[in-house]
């Protein structure tokens, strides 16, 4: 899906909004009203939009397996704004889901996140709060 929104821009990158709802595509039939996406019109280099890809799709799975989407009032934000020297910051919130607690070790979903994170030269942090997961993500896009 995601060389969907490559191919449309010509391969010069890809939209963070149209890669959010490429990924969020197979929840969004029943649970639309329960995605929220927030953001400024943000065009990343098909490096970052790759990697932006990778970091939603595994976030989406989660939550839609564990997390908020899994719950019937379960809800997620993502937000995302770039900063005038061109760091992308992505906040994902998960709210209403079933009550969470941190891991007791780290699990691949979390290990790929910020692998994929830092060999874009960014950072990913995660705060899992009783009553959803929060990551924020920033990187160079």
């Amino acid at each position: 899906m995601f060389t969907r929104c490559l191919l449309k821009t010509r391969w010069i990158g890809a939209e963070v909004s149209a890669i959010a709802k490429q990924e969020f595509a197979p929840y969004l039939d029943e649970k639309a009203a329960r995605v929220h996406l927030e953001g400024a019109e943000t065009v990343l280099e098909p490096t970052a939009a790759q990697a932006v890809a990778v970091v939603l799709h595994e976030l989406a799975t989660n939550a839609s397996k564990y997390g908020a989407l899994s719950d019937a009032n379960g809800q997620i934000r993502l937000t995302w704004s770039r900063a005038a020297d061109g760091q992308l910051a992505l906040c994902w919130t998960e709210l209403g889901g079933p009550k969470v607690r941190a891991p007791e070790r780290r699990g691949f979903g979390t290990r790929l996140i910020e692998g994929t994170i830092i060999q874009m030269g960014g950072k990913a942090r995660f705060d899992w709060k009783p009553q959803g997961l929060l990551c924020e993500i920033t990187l160079q896009g």
